[in-house]
C-alpha cells in the first residue's frame, strides 16, 4: 500500500525508530544503476496482438465482485514484530522512490525480523470462520509487499515465510481454508520490490522473470483464485510487460480479475485493469465502472499495535458510504505477530456481520442509486426496491419529514417501510417530490433504512443529483481555541490543499487543539447572515477523542445551543431546523485524551429551489 489518509500527528506518532542491532544479512546490493526508467533489455513497447483480448475481464466474470460489496483485506509479515509499517517501515534502499526513508526499522534489522518470524498460534480456519461471520465475501492476501518478504513458499527464493520458525505456508493454509468456507481469494503481490538486488537495473529482466515465477506459482499451486491485487507504486507497464503479464493470469486461472495497479501509461487505455482501488477515502460516485475502497481499520496496514480503531458503527457506515457511491469495501486490520486477529478488531468485524445479517438486503447485490450520495446519507436498489440509507443526525433522533426528487420516469413507489421492522411510512407525491412522514420512525444507529416499493424496476431510472455542494456557506473566517503549532492551524480544516507524503503516507494537515487551553472550540465566521440547515464534522481517523459536544449559533450577539450530541467521528452529518445566523461554534465539552481535533467542518444553507 501507498496512500493512507492520516493526519500528521497521527503519522508522526506511528514511526517506530528502534535502535540498530547488528545482523548478519540485509538486502543484497543491487546489481547495477538504479533508475525508474530501467524497463530491461526485452521491455514491451506496444501491445501485443495476441494479448489484447485478455486485458479486460468480461462483465460476467466481474458480477461476484460488484454482488459482494465486502472484503476482508490481510497486510501481515515478520514487520509486526516491530509494530512497524509493512514496507514502508523499513529504512532502507527504495529503488525509483525519489524520497528515501530516514525514520523506521534499519534495514538490516527489519531485512532480518523473518529469522523470529513465529506465529504458532496462527489457525487459517478461524482467520476465514471470522471473516464468513463479518459478512465479507471475498479475503485480499499479502503474498508480497514492496520489502520483498514472501508470505508464501517462493520456489526461487529464500526471503520466505517457510525459511522463518514457523517454516510452514501461510498463503496455502488460507486458501485451502477459503475453499472449504466459500470465501473468494484475491492475492495482493506488489511488482515493486526493494530487497530484490536486480529491481530497476539493467538486469531489470532478471527480477520480471523472477517476478512472472511467483504469478505463475500463486496460481498454480493454490487451488482456486478469484483476483490479483497488484501495487506498482509509480511504476510502468512497461517494467512487467503488463499485457504478457495479464495474458498469462488469465490463462492459468480463467475467469480472474485484476485491479487497476498493474503498471500505468499503457498506450490507448483509457482504464486499466478490471476495477480502481481508491485508498483510505470512499471513492466518488461511479457505476459504470467497478472500484474498492482500501482502507485500514487502524493507524496502519500491518500490526501496529492497539492503538485505535474504528468503532463497529463507523466500519458499517464506510460500508455504507462505499456501496451507495457504486463500489465495495476491502477493510484491513493487520494480524499480530502471534498469529492472531487483535479482539477489537475482530469484534468490530463481527459486529459488521450482525449488522449485514438484518441489513444485508439493501446492500448486497445491490447498484448504487438512483439518488446521488448527499447530506441524508446514500441509496442502493434491486429489482423494484430502492433503500434509502438515512445517515445523518437530527436533533434528538428525531427525523422529520423527508423530501426527495421524484424523477422516477413511469416508476411509481406502492409501498414505503422501515427495513428492519417493515413498519409503513406513510408518502406523498407533491409538486414533483416524494415526501415522507418519518415520525414515526426512531432513527436506527449508525443506518436507517427506507424501503421504496416501486410497481417496476428500480434499475432503469436514472441518476438524481442530490449532491450539497452548490448549498456550502461562503466563510468569512474561521477561528479556535487555540492550536496546536503552525501546522496544525484552524484554516486546514476548511482546506483541500494542504496534504504532505511521508513515510508512505498521503496525510492532510488537520486542526489540533493545544491540550492546556481550555474550554476548547472551533468556530465559522460566514460572510453574511446565513440560513443554515446542516453540517457535515469529521475528526481525522486516529484521534476519534470527542465524548461530548454542542453546536451554537450566534443570535443578537447571544450564543444559543441547537444541538447536542457524544462522538463525532470521520464523517458526521447533521440536519436541523434552518436557523439564521452569521456564526456556528463546535464546543468540545468532554475529550477522551489529550485535545480535540478536525479534519473537515462545513456549513450548508436551507435549499431555497422548488
Amino acid at each position: 500500500m501507498n496512500i493512507r489518509t492520516l493526519t500528521i500527528a497521527t503519522a508522526m506518532a506511528c514511526i517506530c525508530v528502534p535502535a540498530i542491532i547488528p545482523t548478519s544479512l540485509a538486502a543484497p546490493p543491487p546489481s547495477g544503476q538504479q533508475k525508474i526508467t530501467n524497463y530491461g533489455k526485452n521491455a514491451l513497447t506496444e501491445i501485443p496482438e495476441d494479448a489484447k483480448r485478455f486485458l479486460f475481464a468480461p462483465p460476467k466474470d466481474l458480477k461476484w465482485f460488484q454482488d459482494a460489496k465486502f472484503g476482508i483485506f490481510i497486510c501481515w509479515g515478520p514487520c509486526s514484530l516491530k509494530e512497524a509499517e509493512i514496507g514502508w517501515g523499513r529504512r532502507g534502499r527504495r529503488p525509483g522512490w525519489k524520497q528515501q526513508p530516514k525514520q523506521g526499522v534499519p534495514e538490516e534489522e527489519y531485512d532480518n525480523l523473518y529469522k523470529q518470524f513465529n506465529p504458532v498460534d496462527f489457525n487459517a480456519d478461524k482467520w476465514v470462520e471470522m471473516i464468513k461471520d463479518s459478512g465479507a465475501k471475498y479475503m485480499i492476501f499479502l503474498t508480497k509487499h514492496h520489502d520483498g518478504f514472501c508470505m508464501f513458499d517462493a520456489k526461487n527464493s529464500d526471503y520466505k515465510i517457510t525459511n522463518t520458525p514457523y517454516g510452514k505456508d501461510v498463503a496455502k493454509a488460507l486458501a485451502d481454508a477459503c475453499h472449504k468456507y466459500g470465501i473468494k481469494i484475491f492475492w495482493y503481490y506488489s511488482q515493486p520490490d526493494w530487497h530484490h538486488p536486480d529491481f530497476l537495473t539493467e538486469n531489470h529482466d532478471q527480477y520480471r522473470k523472477y517476478l512472472y515465477e511467483h504469478i505463475r506459482q500463486l496460481l498454480t499451486d493454490y487451488g482456486k483464485i478469484d483476483g490479483v491485487w497488484f501495487d506498482c507504486l509509480n511504476t510502468s507497464w512497461r517494467h512487467w510487460n503488463t499485457p504478457a503479464l495479464v495474458k498469462m493470469i488469465r490463462e492459468l486461472q480463467p475467469g480472474i480479475i485484476v485491479n487497476n495497479r498493474w503498471g500505468w501509461g499503457m498506450p490507448g487505455m483509457k482504464n486499466n485493469g478490471d476495477f480502481d482501488t481508491p485508498e483510505q477515502k470512499i471513492g466518488m460516485f461511479k457505476i459504470k465502472r467497478p472500484w474498492e475502497t482500501c482502507a485500514t481499520m487502524g493507524q496502519g496496514w500491518s500490526w501496529r499495535g492497539g492503538g485505535k480503531l474504528m468503532s463497529a458503527d463507523e466500519c458499517v457506515l464506510m460500508l455504507v458510504r462505499c456501496v451507495g457511491a457504486g463500489g465495495n469495501l476491502a477493510l484491513d486490520c493487520g494480524p499480530q505477530p502471534d498469529g492472531t486477529i487483535y479482539p477489537q478488531a475482530k469484534q468490530n468485524y463481527l459486529a459488521m456481520g450482525k449488522w449485514l445479517k438484518t441489513h444485508g438486503e439493501s446492500i448486497y447485490a445491490t447498484r448504487a442509486g438512483p439518488y446521488k450520495p448527499g447530506l441524508y446519507g446514500v441509496s442502493t436498489r434491486k429489482n423494484n426496491k430502492i433503500f434509502l440509507h438515512i445517515l445523518a443526525e437530527y436533533p434528538k433522533n428525531s427525523i422529520p419529514t423527508i423530501s426527495l426528487p421524484m424523477n422516477f420516469g413511469d416508476a411509481k413507489p406502492t409501498r414505503v417501510s422501515e427495513l428492519t421492522s417493515g413498519k409503513q411510512i406513510p408518502f406523498k407525491i407533491k409538486n414533483g417530490e416524494l415526501k415522507l412522514n418519518m415520525r414515526e420512525i426512531t432513527q436506527n444507529t449508525p443506518d436507517t433504512v427506507i424501503v421504496l416499493d416501486l410497481d417496476s424496476s428500480a434499475m432503469d431510472i436514472p441518476v438524481i443529483d442530490m449532491s450539497p455542494d452548490k448549498l456550502l456557506a461562503q466563510l468569512k473566517s474561521v477561528s479556535a481555541s487555540s492550536y496546536y503549532n503552525k501546522r496544525m492551524k484552524p484554516q486546514n480544516v476548511v482546506s483541500n490543499k494542504n496534504w504532505t507524503f511521508e513515510a508512505g503516507i498521503h496525510a492532510k494537515y488537520v486542526w489540533v487543539a493545544k491540550p492546556t487551553v481550555k474550554p476548547h472550540w472551533f468556530q465559522l465566521d460566514f460572510k453574511q447572515s446565513e440560513k443554515i440547515a446542516a453540517l457535515t464534522i469529521a475528526e481525522p481517523r486516529g484521534r476519534l477523542n470527542t465524548k461530548k459536544f454542542n453546536l451554537q449559533y450566534m443570535a443578537d450577539g447571544k450564543w444559543t445551543t441547537f444541538f447536542e450530541g457524544t462522538t463525532i467521528g470521520s464523517n458526521k452529518h447533521i440536519i436541523f431546523k434552518p436557523i439564521e445566523t452569521s456564526k456556528i461554534r463546535l464546543n468540545f465539552l468532554e475529550i477522551k485524551k489529550s485535545a480535540p481535533a478536525l479534519e473537515k467542518f462545513n456549513a450548508y444553507k436551507q435549499n431555497t429551489e422548488k
